[in-house]
């Protein structure tokens, strides 16, 4: 697959910096090879949810490869992927042969796969049988693939909402963050049952991960079971497999309120892939890098002493410029990372 690398580190040419490659064009400054050694390189993705956003949710498996040079068009190299519930990770995985050569082709890595099942936290074993047969369809998938990890979710608890779930995806192209929402907590309701669920999971999940060398993080959500960086921490020491971290979520993370360099701490060690996008804590958008207010200076800052050298995936939400959004966010981030000397592949 060719790679290509841009090093954003300062260079004195008249007190400027270097040119960086604008994301959609054929402009790719400073071949792969020319990184500096002691500088952790970490790598810009697109995560699934700019597919989802352009053909809906589910959509139909011809979407997938109508995406996926449309992903490379945009400069991409890196992208992750989804199996977005039964239906569609079976087909999926029955156009597997074709799928890998559109990626090779392409000459596009999927470092992440999600394997989207709610019934995977199912308060009925029976349910969570089913899921966890499903999720080993994902991760021999995922394996195929050449994934690094392979992606949960914790979802919505089992309780009666009276208007919409706070992580909102509708059939069709609809899609929204919610921003409140209300609940009934039905008769019998127990906590416990609920974690207990989600912990036997995460384990079995983990072991079925762990035969193909994986590992498996979880996303934190907004209003669902696992939303925070402490209900983050908890659950990895309740599940207690080594192959079983975290997905750093910077817009999940903010509109929970969390001090986003202080949750990197906070982590440490402990995450295994990030999701960026910016956002105003007054609602849940993930916006472009630079819109919201995360404090990216510093968010990079910490990264590079932790030298993290993995995966940084662009989650950005609905709007009406999409492509453009995408191109300013990689160009932000380039320019941070250029003041900080980070290595940064595309």
């Amino acid at each position: 697959m060719a790679r290509f690398l841009i090093v954003a580190t300062p260079i004195a040419v008249s007190g400027t910096r270097p040119r960086l490659g604008r994301i959609g064009t054929s402009e790719t400054v400073f071949p792969f090879g020319n990184r500096k050694e002691d500088c952790p390189e970490v790598k810009i993705s697109i995560t699934y949810l700019y597919v989802i956003l352009r053909y809906g949710y589910p959509h139909r498996i011809e979407d997938v490869f109508r995406a996926l040079p449309d992903i490379r068009k945009l400069g991409f190299h890196y992208v992750e992927m989804e199996g977005l519930g039964a239906r569609h990770l079976r087909s999926m995985y029955s156009n597997r042969n074709r799928l890998l050569k559109t990626l090779d082709d392409l000459g596009l890595h999927v470092h992440n796969f999600c394997i989207v099942e709610p019934e995977l936290v199912s308060l009925n074993p029976a349910k969570r049988e089913r899921a966890i047969d499903l999720f080993k369809v994902g991760a021999e998938l995922g394996h195929l693939l050449g994934v690094e990890t392979l992606h949960l979710a914790s979802y919505t608890p089992p309780v009666h909402y009276l208007k919409a779930k706070p992580y909102q995806l509708r059939g069709g192209k609809s899609y929204q963050f919610v921003n409140s929402t209300q609940v009934r907590i039905p008769r019998g309701f127990d906590w416990d049952c609920v974690w207990n669920a989600l912990v036997d999971s995460c384990q079995r999940c983990a072991d079925v991960s762990a035969q193909y060398g994986k590992t498996v993080i979880m996303e934190p959500r907004v209003g669902e079971v696992i939303c925070s960086v402490d209900s983050l921490l908890r659950l990895i020491e309740y599940v207690q497999r080594r192959n079983f971290k975290a997905n750093f979520d910077t817009g999940h993370f903010s509109a929970q309120r969390e001090n986003i360099p202080l949750a990197l701490a906070k982590l440490r060690g402990h995450f295994a892939n990030i999701h960026i996008s910016d956002n105003d804590p007054a609602d849940s958008d993930h916006l472009p890098i630079g819109e919201g207010t995360i404090d990216w200076s510093e968010f990079f800052r910490v990264l590079k002493n932790m030298k993290y050298d993995g995966f940084l995936g662009l989650d950005l939400g609905p709007s009406r410029s999409m492509r453009d959004d995408y191109r300013k966010s990689v160009e932000r981030v380039m320019s941070v990372a250029c003041d900080l000397g980070l290595t940064v592949e595309i």
